[in-house]
């Protein structure tokens, strides 16, 4: 009983400490709100989350990079509307020229933007989609190098993915881009797979990494010549890969079946590919795909044809077989400075005169400087060696190249 004052008046100075803060904290959020915009039903689920906004439960993204490009082309290589893309056999054309002028151009039609959405909660799982474009339209798409030097975006990317099911426009699955050595002019060796199509694809786990199987867009691409000979088939090209990644490094195995069709005959034929990552020493990384069969337009954009042609003009489909190797080496002199050292070569496995190519060889050796990681500045000199069928002459290009890129 005697204690009970002294409890009374503890209890005292602590209700009016605390009120004391509350006051405190009521002072703050008056001058906060004073300084800070009022929310209204439009802007209050807009909240920042990672790398884009998040509205209600969907984080939209917004991403892509601008690159200037400066190209210089031995044997009179003047492209019409500073066509960047360049793609080998018409590197075989540029060769044959047999010129010994050096043309220069000036380009950032290779820049480019996508959107990108993630939403939560999509009947349990994760939707997310993708669009990507840039400007790079042949060379006799609109555009001038007069006055303006503007060009239409054309699409790249298109895609939607939810519960490990993909549908739009990628990268094949034949091809496996952990793998794709880094040079200046877009993927362009003699022998790596880079293409781009529509597909409907499944990814699922497997013993250590995923399975991915697709039905793509199945055109043959059997001719350049006659676009009425680009016919779509009855079938769809069948694709799987199989996805292994562990700390030695990253590695795959694709396999492929088409059924090509020339007016009433067809025939059914595959190939295969194999690619590898390996790390070495420091950040350095060796990076290897071999591809062999039927593989048509998916290797070197198109450098032999799906079909043989002389079969073809006969109504014949038989497949056109080549192979092709490519093998990089990236070497990190410091956290700023690297240097990658590219080799690439495709051949002819099939006889015939494919499209006026039967062997191709890429050198590329580059130099490229990040002072942070949204920036690159590089260096790159290109040697291409092309072996016409027949007679078998052996023709030269030659390519340098100054690249100034900026990601956002």
């Amino acid at each position: 009983m005697l204690a009970a004052p002294a409890f009374a008046q503890q209890g005292d100075a602590d209700v009016a400490d605390l009120e004391r803060r509350i006051g405190e904290l009521e002072a703050i959020v008056e001058r906060v709100q004073g300084q800070a915009p009022e929310t209204d039903f439009d802007n209050q689920y807009l909240v920042r989350e990672g790398k884009g906004i998040k509205i209600g439960g969907t984080t939209i993204t917004f991403s892509g990079f601008i690159k200037a490009d400066m190209i210089a082309g031995s044997n009179g290589d003047g492209t019409k509307n500073t066509y960047s893309v360049g793609v080998p056999r018409n590197f075989a054309g540029f060769a044959r020229n047999d010129s010994s002028s050096w043309n220069v151009g000036l380009t950032a039609r290779e820049s480019r933007f996508a959107f990108g959405t993630s939403t939560e909660d999509v009947a349990g799982h994760t939707l997310e989609t993708y669009l990507e474009m840039d400007f790079n339209d042949d060379m006799e798409s609109n555009g001038n190098e007069l006055v303006s030097n503007s060009y239409n975006p054309r699409l790249r990317q298109a895609y939607g993915s939810w519960n490990g099911w993909t549908a739009g426009q990628t990268y094949t699955t034949f091809t496996d881009l952990a793998v794709l050595p880094e040079i200046m002019n877009q993927g362009k060796m003699a022998a790596f797979i880079y293409v781009t199509q529509p597909q409907v694809r499944y990814t699922m786990a497997a013993p250590g990494g995923s399975l991915m199987m697709a039905l793509e867009n199945p055109e043959d691409g059997i001719s350049s010549i006659d676009a009425d000979e680009y016919d779509d088939q009855s079938l769809p090209d069948f694709v799987a890969r199989y996805n292994l990644r562990n700390s030695y490094g990253m590695y795959s195995v694709s396999g492929m079946a088409r059924r090509l069709e020339v007016d009433d005959d067809e025939t059914w034929a595959g190939a295969a590919s194999i690619a590898a990552r390996v790390p070495t020493i420091g950040r350095d990384n060796v990076r290897l795909q071999y591809s062999y069969g039927a593989l048509g337009r998916y290797m070197g954009l198109l450098t032999y044809p799906d079909v043989q042609l002389e079969d073809q003009a006969a109504d014949e489909a038989k497949a056109f077989v080549s192979q092709g190797l490519t093998a990089a080496y990236q070497h990190f002199w410091t956290e700023a400075w690297r240097s990658n050292l590219v080799g690439s070569h495709t051949e002819a496995v099939s006889d015939g005169s494919g499209l006026g190519v039967e062997a191709s060889t890429s050198v590329h050796a580059s130099l490229v400087w990040s002072p942070h990681a949204k920036m690159s500045y590089g260096l790159e000199y290109a040697h291409w060696t092309f072996k016409q069928p027949v007679t078998r002459d052996k023709d030269e290009y030659q390519q340098v190249m100054l690249s100034a890129k900026y990601d956002f």
